[in-house]
């Protein structure tokens, strides 16, 4: 799933924004819905930041070091925060209280993008850092550009995520001992392909500052869905960010 405006930088592929700024700091939220029963929608606020320069990135959650690139193709060490966890503890499902506890975790692995004509074309391979859902994703997007005034642009996305069978079952598996506490029949999912299209707008009201608005619409694939601890078939998550570049 997609975090918070993590497309920030593309305002970037704009040569003259890009001459003259390359760092922007700011502070976002994010409206997310959860797929857990017992769970509402999510509120989070955090600080953001967007950087770029000839070794190091940053951009929301994202971050890296770019290990080679040229002016339209770039090869990277990524990082990302997943922030997606279950704590059972806040849930308001008697059920669900009787749970472990899915806990984030920092994603890292390689990324490569180009740029051409019709859009920027990118894919990345990511493992979990931390071993805590031993998870690895490979992630294949496209991400249009649209400059519809000096001040508008809009950058539509779609793409889609395959996950191994490790990080469906850390995150929507129920487990023989989690069943017999809980009530919900065990379930132990295999690898999916999780589909989401994003519409991002980005406002320049001058030199200096900018903002940032996201909508983000997942499809949950048949493993996910089919979990007795999942009540929804899609999540969407709406961002806004400001942010002031120096």
């Amino acid at each position: 799933m997609k975090k918070i405006i993590p497309i920030a930088s593309l305002l970037l592929s704009s040569s003259a924004f890009a001459a003259e700024h390359n760092i922007g700091i700011g502070l976002s939220g994010s409206w997310e819905q959860s797929p857990y029963i017992g769970e509402k929608k999510q509120f989070s606020l955090l600080p953001l930041i967007d950087y770029d320069s000839q070794y190091l990135f940053m951009s929301g959650t994202s971050g890296g070091i770019h290990l080679w690139q040229n002016d339209n193709q770039q090869f990277d060490l990524a990082f990302e925060y997943q922030s997606f966890e279950l704590k059972p503890s806040d849930n308001d499902d008697s059920r669900m209280k009787q749970l472990e506890r899915r806990k984030a975790t920092l994603l890292s692995g390689l990324a490569y993008s180009i740029i051409t004509p019709y859009g920027q074309f990118s894919a990345e391979a990511l493992v979990d850092t931390l071993n805590n859902s031993q998870s690895m994703s490979i992630d294949v997007e496209y991400a249009g550009y649209l400059q519809l005034s000096e001040q508008l642009a809009l950058i539509p996305q779609i793409g889609a995520t395959w996950y191994n069978h490790k990080h469906n079952r850390y995150y929507y598996g129920v487990s023989n001992n989690e069943s017999m506490r809980s009530g919900f029949a065990s379930y132990q999912p295999g690898s999916s392909i999780t589909t989401y299209i994003t519409l991002t707008s980005v406002y320049k009201f001058n030199q200096a500052w900018s903002a940032v608005f996201e909508y983000d619409y997942n499809l949950l694939s048949h493993e996910v869905k089919s979990s007795p601890i999942v009540n929804r078939t899609n999540i969407s998550t709406l961002s806004a960010g400001l942010l002031y570049y120096f």
